[in-house]
């Protein structure tokens, strides 16, 4: 049987839900969830994703602001 991909309502067994289940646990746990939009949604199918891109984006940020070295200021007496 082949898998559905992540996030089809079929591909999980709903028998069991509870409604607020996740978000009680979250709000005990303070854990980030965080919703995307749709055209997000389809631009990242999975955490993996979305995590590999935010690091690119801390990575490209540090790089801009990196501190310039060798650089003093001397101030006027």
């Amino acid at each position: 049987m082949k898998k559905l991909p992540e996030g089809h309502p079929d591909r999980y067994d709903w028998s069991r839900a509870g409604r607020g289940r996740i978000a009680k646990r979250a709000a005990a746990e303070r854990t980030n969830l965080r919703a995307l939009e749709d055209d997000l949604a389809q631009a990242f199918p999975d955490s993996g994703s979305v995590n590999a891109a935010l690091r690119a984006v801390l990575a490209m940020r540090e790089a801009m602001i990196a501190p310039k070295r060798g650089r003093k200021r001397v101030r006027a007496a």
